[in-house]
Formats: C-alpha cells, structure tokens, sequence
C-alpha cells in the first residue's frame, strides 16, 4: 500500500468536505478547492492508474472517489474516472455505491436521466430528484448498490432549497428553476425591468445537491 498517496488523498478529501459542509458555505472557496484537486488527481491517474482499495486502502479509494465527484469542471476527466471507477468495481478496488454516485453526477452532465437518484435539486420549495429515469423502479436499484431508498435520502435534506437568483442587469433579482430536460435554452423575465433572459446549459451551470 502506499501510505503517502493514501494520506494525500484522505487530505485532499478533509478539505473538500470541510468547504461544502460549513455552516457558512462559501462556493467560491469550493471551487478553489476543486480547481487545486483535479490537476492532481489527473496527474495521480496518468502515473499510477486509478487509486484503488489495494493501492491506498478503502478509505483512499472512496477519497478518489470523492474528487472525481467534483471534478465537475472537466466532463471529459469525470467521464474518464467514470470507466476507471466501472473497471475498479469490477476489479473489487471501489464500491458499487459510489459508481452509482458518479454514474449519476456524469449522466446529468452529459444531458441524460440519472439511474439511482444520487443527484438533488430545488423545484417548488423542496428537493428532488433531479432529471431520474424510470422513477418507479429506482429504489429497487439503489437497493442493489446499497443504498437507502430515496424516501429516506429525500428525509435527510430538512432545509428547504433556497431559490436559484439570476442578476439582471438593472440589478433585480430573477428566481428561476431549471427543468429536468435542461436540452434547451430556458428563458425568464425581470419582475424589475420586464427585460427577458435565455439560460443556456454549460459546464458551469448552477449546481444541484447530491447525497455527498
């Protein structure tokens, strides 16, 4: 095993979770914090291939994990670590658990359903799951990669989603929800100014919540 690798990972992975869970969540700094790991994730996966169980322990394989999860700024990366990940399971280097975390966070972006409805967002004052295929059946799948059914995640998120604000440009604030099929432009107009605004899907687009 090796330790320093592991230790790195488990760092970088204390870090990440101390600047999404804070009280005073400042996304800027989350961002930093994504920017800072994933250069070094990819030159950990062009050096030593993925960092699975048997390279850096349990907890360092769910460390990987976890960047490749907010590795959102580079889809083509996250779909790389998705393959990656698909091939550890497989391989029992990584958990069916959290391939079926990234399954989702790369699904989204790449404008198709999630499976397992990891993925949250806010629609009308409460959390959902965001863009889900086949929801009658979604349970039944989250059961076999070991997760809780999506009534008992749903329980979890007790404060209600604040409202997503685009500035305009006379300054007033316009609240707008994204829709499932984010397949084309959505617009929406200044209660202020009356002026009308299109929301185009990018790589940075507002982000939704996931279970981590």
């Amino acid at each position: 095993m090796d330790e320093e690798l592991r230790a790195e990972l488990l760092r970088r992975m204390e870090r990440d979770q101390a600047a999404r869970l804070a009280d005073d969540m400042d996304w800027e700094l989350v961002l930093q914090v994504d920017a800072e790991n994933l250069p070094w994730l990819k030159d950990v996966i062009a050096d030593r291939g993925w960092p699975g169980a048997s390279l850096v322990g349990p907890d360092g394989a769910q460390a990987a994990w976890l960047l490749a999860q907010h590795a959102d700024s580079d889809p083509a990366f996250q779909r790389q670590c998705l393959d990656l990940l698909t091939a550890a399971v497989e391989a029992g280097e990584a958990t069916a658990r959290d391939l079926a975390y990234l399954t989702d966070r790369v699904l989204l972006h790449e404008g198709q359903p999630q499976v397992y409805g990891t993925q949250l967002v806010g629609r009308g004052g409460r959390w959902v799951p965001d863009n889900l295929r086949d929801p009658d059946g979604v349970d039944g799948r989250r059961a076999a990669v070991g997760l809780g059914t999506i009534a008992e995640n749903l329980a979890r998120f007790t404060v209600p989603p604040e409202p997503t604000l685009l500035r305009c440009g006379c300054g007033g604030q316009v609240p707008f929800e994204l829709p499932d099929d984010f397949s084309e432009p959505v617009s929406v107009t200044c209660p202020e100014c009356g002026r009308e605004m299109t929301i185009y899907k990018s790589a940075d687009q507002v982000p939704g919540v996931g279970e981590r």
